[in-house]
């Protein structure tokens, strides 16, 4: 999912601060300036209104697990050789089989969901 980052400052201030957020479909620009108004048009009593200084569309992350070999030797059992992995933003583990192949993930992380690297479990 797309994240934009908002500078925002009380109108009449020179103060900015920057906040982010999930962005899903259309102008970021006219999405961020939406959720302003809309913020502005439930003050209470003495709040100041808020004003949109400026919007940017953050790169995507990669979706990508990054796998990082757990054992200092390559492991031998029987006819298997293989390296325990460890994807370093999420968590999820697996184990490599060859020093080329991919990384077949264990069975607790097999389901759809752990296909793609969420950033935690």
């Amino acid at each position: 999912m797309p994240k934009i980052e908002i500078e925002v400052c009380q109108v009449g201030s020179t103060s900015t601060w920057k906040e982010k957020y999930d962005f899903h479909e259309g102008d970021p620009q006219a999405w961020a300036q939406a959720m302003l108004d809309r913020f502005n048009s439930t003050l209470r009593p003495g709040e100041n209104p808020r004003e949109l200084v400026s919007v940017e569309v953050l790169p995507e992350e990669s979706q990508e697990h990054i796998w990082r070999k757990e054992n200092v030797y390559t492991i031998v059992r029987g006819s298997q050789v293989y390296d325990k992995m460890r994807c370093e933003r999420c968590g999820v583990t697996g184990k490599r089989h060859g020093l080329v192949s991919g990384v077949k993930r264990d069975s607790e992380y097999r389901a759809k969901k752990y296909e793609k690297c969420t950033g935690h479990v």
